[in-house]
C-alpha cells in the first residue's frame, strides 16, 4: 500500500506543472474579453426604425404617422429578439426596448391629449390623467393638478401638456446612449 502511495505521489509531482499550466490557461481564457464583438449589421433595421420614429417627431408629424413608425420599431425589436444575440447585443437590444417603451409612454400621453379635447372639460394645455397615464406619471415623476368638474362634482387630475415634450427629451437621451454604443463598440 505504501508503494502505491509513493507511486501516485511521484506521478502527481511529474504532472503538477502541466495541471497548473492547464488551469492557468483556462483561467486566462475565462478572464479575457471572451464576449464577441457587437455585430452592428444586426441592428440596421431596428436602428432605422428608431430613426424613423424620431424623424416623425422632429418633422412635426401627426399622431397616426407616429403610431405607424412606433409600430414598425416594435416589430423590428420583436424580430431581433428572436435571433441569436451575444451578451453585448442583448444589452443593446434592451436599450432599444427601453427606447420603444419611452416612445410608447409619450404616445399614450399624446392619445389622451387628443381624445379628451373633444369633451370640453379639460382646459387647453392640460392632459386628463386616466388609468393608462398613472404609471407614466409615477415613472417620470410628472406633477399633477387636481380639478373639480362642476356639473357632477367629480374630481379629476391633469398633467401639463409639456409632459409629452419631457418624454421626447428622455427618448432623445436614450437614443444618444444607443448611438454612443453603436459608435464606440
Amino acid at each position: 500500500m505504501l508503494r502505491i502511495d509513493k507511486h501516485i505521489a511521484r506521478r502527481m509531482k511529474w504532472h503538477a506543472p502541466g495541471i497548473f499550466l492547464l488551469a492557468l490557461s483556462i483561467m486566462c481564457a475565462a478572464c479575457s474579453n471572451s464576449s464577441p464583438e457587437l455585430d452592428k449589421r444586426k441592428f440596421n433595421g431596428v436602428g432605422q426604425a428608431a430613426q424613423a420614429v424620431r424623424s416623425v417627431l422632429s418633422s412635426g408629424g401627426d399622431y397616426k404617422a407616429f403610431g405607424a413608425a412606433l409600430q414598425k420599431l416594435s416589430a423590428e425589436i420583436t424580430t431581433l429578439k428572436g435571433s441569436s444575440l451575444t451578451d453585448q447585443e442583448n444589452e443593446l437590444m434592451k436599450d432599444f426596448s427601453d427606447l420603444c417603451s419611452i416612445y410608447q409612454d409619450g404616445y399614450i400621453l399624446w392619445k389622451y391629449k387628443i381624445e379628451f379635447v373633444r369633451y370640453g372639460f379639460v382646459p387647453k394645455g392640460l392632459i386628463y390623467v386616466g388609468q393608462d397615464i398613472e404609471p407614466i406619471i409615477v415613472k417620470y415623476r410628472i406633477p399633477t393638478e387636481s380639478h373639480m368638474y362642476t356639473l357632477t362634482q367629480q374630481s379629476w387630475k391633469s398633467v401639463p401638456e409639456a409632459s409629452i415634450q419631457m418624454i421626447w427629451t428622455n427618448a432623445d437621451s436614450q437614443m444618444q446612449i444607443i448611438n454612443n454604443i453603436l459608435s464606440y463598440r
